[in-house]
């Protein structure tokens, strides 16, 4: 299976995104974005993000749990990923979107 963004349409016709490995699991989340114009945006500049390590925020929570966010050239958040357990996890979910989220499929549900 391909990296996928699967696209959502929520009751209120907010619009949000995951991104799934090849495995199927989530690993990226987009807040909601009022229009689909806006959702295909974010998920351009997630493509576009993944690639370039400027546009990468990486962080800790205070239990030690690992996470990242890809930012738009504005610097506003487009996606932020899950919580790592593990350093080995982190970089590993890191390098898949760095190496699929610019092939990725979308899919619509």
């Amino acid at each position: 299976m391909a990296a996928t963004f699967r696209i959502t349409t929520a009751d209120d016709g907010f619009y949000q995104f995951n991104y799934l490995n090849g495995q199927g699991e989530s690993v990226l989340v987009s807040p909601e974005f009022e229009n689909k114009s806006l959702l295909e945006k974010a998920i351009q500049e997630v493509r576009v993000g993944s690639l370039m390590s400027q546009q990468i925020a990486k962080g800790k929570t205070p239990g030690g749990e690992f996470f990242f966010m890809i930012k738009d050239s504005d610097g506003q958040v487009v996606a932020k990923s899950i919580l790592f357990d593990t350093e080995m996890l982190f970089d590993n979910a890191l390098h898949n979107v760095r190496e699929n989220a610019c092939l990725a499929e979308l899919s619509f549900t």
